[in-house]
């Protein structure tokens, strides 16, 4: 009986024993497992960077916009760490070349230089045919994000967001432009596009579905066909042709074909810091905002909320106690928007001089 109960004794200490090297190896396993995927979620987002190419679109017009922008979001940093080039139609010789030296890549597209739908059309192309080209030295890129000369880009928030995503799926992700879309020609059905105006981000295998669309002689042609503008188009080409949908972030990208009573003045700080991009209007405010939004996100980033949040507040309240400093305002930093201001002007000045000849005559007649 003693060595019946011994062995029995035995055989269940035994069995305890497995139970808890097998419970510990499992635990092992899946902390260290745990860990591995910690890491390589944090590589994923710290080297998304290297991942990403950066177009930013401008004109020989408007070059002086640069200034802006390396005040703001592009910094030397940036331009050191990121794929970052600059498209713009030729280089001008008024531009401040210290300006744009502070950009290691620099593209002439030599399209047409207008803001027309031909020259859109052209320079998007040029940016299609310029990531493929890239992307034969750099195999590891996964997503093209362009981006115009008056936007605001938050680049973390936009890395963060990116590599959330897996670029071996076809995704278009922007800001929507028209809503209820866009009718297509000879057919009953719509299709929604991402405003350029916001900015917008192309995955890599998405890329590779428009690559046959997007030639440098075939868009700016198809482009004009349809008479369409350039993100319009390459919205038709996607939802349409591609049948692949616009991911849109409408809370997160922001363009400045937004209403003034709802653009980004309006807006808390905490939407502030958690937007991506932010557009700006030529007629409607001056892109010297753009270094104050960086400076306010900085703020945040160094944990002096309270200090950024009394700055906007007195900001906003401001201009709504000033609302005739809203008004009559462009941006100057477009020599083409002066051009087109000017004759804005000059038109309602014909338009006032026409009803004042129609009143007098109407008092002579009375």
């Amino acid at each position: 009986m003693q060595r019946y109960t011994r062995r029995y004794t035995l055989y269940f200490r035994l069995v305890i024993f497995l139970f808890l090297s097998i419970n510990f190896c499992l635990l092992l396993f899946f902390t260290t497992n745990q860990n591995r995927n910690s890491h390589f979620s944090f590589n994923k987002t710290t080297n998304i960077a290297n991942r990403i190419v950066l177009f930013v679109r401008t004109s020989h017009n408007c070059q002086s916009r640069l200034n802006y922008l390396l005040q703001s979001w592009i910094s030397r940093n940036v331009l050191k760490k990121s794929n970052l080039y600059l498209i713009t139609d030729r280089i001008s010789t008024t531009t401040n070349l210290t300006l744009l030296n502070s950009f290691h890549n620099i593209i002439q597209t030599h399209c047409p230089e207008t803001h027309n739908r031909i020259d859109l059309c052209c320079k998007t192309a040029y940016e299609f045919q310029l990531f493929y080209s890239l992307n034969k030295i750099k195999s590891n890129l996964e997503w093209l994000c362009r981006f115009d000369d008056d936007q605001y880009v938050n680049l973390n928030n936009l890395y963060k967001y990116l590599s959330q995503i897996n670029a071996s799926k076809p995704y278009y992700i922007g800001r929507t432009s028209i809503n209820g879309g866009l009718k297509v020609s000879n057919s009953n059905r719509t299709y929604s596009f991402a405003t350029y105006g916001a900015g917008v981000c192309f995955s890599h295998a998405l890329l590779k579905q428009l690559r046959p669309h997007v030639n440098i002689k075939i868009l700016p042609r198809n482009c004009i066909k349809r008479g369409l503008s350039d993100d319009a188009y390459i919205g038709y080409l996607i939802e349409f042709v591609l049948n692949v949908s616009l991911t849109a972030i409408n809370d997160r990208f922001h363009s400045h074909l937004e209403k003034l009573d709802k653009s980004f003045r309006n807006y808390s700080l905490d939407d502030l810091f958690h937007g991506i991009t932010f557009g700006f209007s030529w007629d409607r405010y001056k892109l010297d905002w753009l270094p104050i939004i960086h400076h306010l996100i900085n703020l945040i980033n160094q944990n002096q909320y309270e200090t950024a949040n009394h700055l906007w507040l007195f900001l906003r309240n401001y201009e709504k106690e000033h609302p005739e400093n809203l008004k009559d305002k462009y941006d100057e930093s477009c020599i083409s928007y002066q051009h087109l201001r000017n004759q804005s002007i000059e038109l309602q000045m014909r338009k006032n001089k026409k009803i004042i000849q129609h009143s007098k005559k109407h008092i002579r007649r009375s």
